[in-house]
């Protein structure tokens, strides 16, 4: 019998290269169980994964739905690693009973989504997508782009203050005359002297003339962003959100701009993630891109790594190297 067991749910990677060679050093007595082997793209659903993780040591999903019932079904599972920075489908509580650690890897993306949320900014401050696609229909005429307002005398907000945002920060600084942030969590504000920190959501919304959203989805920041919290902000205000989708209440979203309270959105990700049938796909105020921002050849082969990385430190040192629970 193996020292070890460790079941891969799901994952869409060409291969395991990265992860076997990691896992390597757990020696010879390690059995690895890639259930992508079984059904095409891995199991999915807490029924049909419970048969297959009874006596695992690990469990690495990427979209498999970890629920309470999968946790209790097993018996001796010291970790369960998430491919992603989010572990929206992990069942956190229930694993922290069980002290069993959910790992990730919040390191893994950070020039990626932050250029992607930095594209989409000066996207939608400079209408960049709007003006082509009114070129495209012949429909284009100066006076249809106004107004346009010039970056450096406008404030971006950003809600959340993690690595993903104090890097965008860093890059948006030179383009924007003023950055201020919601994070009441962030407590190395004095390292960050040009950053207005304002504890109150609304109250760092109403100063935005841009708002990027990089706030992790849990139940306080579900439906976040929503009617009140938009009434807040100014009148031609734009929104970008490479987070996760359900952190905007979407009919809040919608009717805001239908009336112009906010002028233009740049959305990464959505509810649902079902991109092809969204409204906002065909919606003019929109530039809807496929949750695409994490992408990069380098940055799929380091999550992968990483990913293993947190399941041999916490078999063999007892902890993974990132984790959110447990501390």
């Amino acid at each position: 019998m193996s020292k070890f067991k460790i079941v891969i749910s799901d994952y869409y990677y060409a291969n395991q290269n990265q992860e076997n060679a990691v896992y390597a050093r757990l020696g010879d007595d390690v059995e690895i169980v890639d259930l992508t082997k079984v059904a095409p793209g891995g199991i999915f659903e807490p029924d049909q994964l419970i048969p297959h993780i009874v006596d695992c040591d690990a469990l690495v999903v990427q979209f498999a739905k970890v629920t309470k019932d999968v946790i209790a079904a097993m018996t001796k599972c010291k970790v369960i690693a998430r491919y992603a920075i989010g572990v929206d489908n992990i069942d956190v509580d229930a694993a922290t009973e069980r002290g069993i650690y959910v790992a990730n890897v919040p390191d893994y993306c950070i020039d990626e989504v932050a250029n992607t949320a930095a594209a989409h900014l000066l996207n939608a401050m400079r209408k960049v997508s709007y003006a082509r696609d009114l070129l495209l229909d012949g429909s284009f005429t100066m006076q249809r782009i106004q107004p346009l307002r010039r970056i450096k005398n406008a404030t971006l907000c950003l809600l959340g203050f993690g690595n993903i945002a104090r890097d965008l920060y860093a890059k948006m600084r030179p383009f924007f005359g003023r950055i201020v942030a919601f994070d009441p969590y962030f407590t190395d504000r004095s390292a960050y002297p040009d950053v207005a920190f304002i504890d109150d959501l609304k109250a760092a919304v109403a100063e935005a003339d841009a708002i990027s959203i990089h706030v992790p989805l849990m139940a306080s920041t579900r439906g976040m962003i929503d009617a009140d919290v938009l009434a807040a902000a100014k009148d031609g205000v734009v929104i970008v959100n490479t987070a996760r989708g359900p952190i905007i209440d979407d009919k809040a979203l919608t009717a805001a701009l239908e009336s112009g309270k906010v002028a233009f959105a740049g959305l990464d990700v959505i509810s649902g993630e079902d991109f092809a049938a969204s409204p906002y796909l065909r919606n003019p105020n929109v530039c809807l891109t496929p949750h695409f921002s994490w992408n990069s050849v380098e940055a799929g082969l380091e999550l992968q790594r990483k990913t293993a990385e947190n399941v041999v430190t916490a078999l063999l040192n007892g902890a993974p190297r990132c984790h959110v629970n447990l501390r």
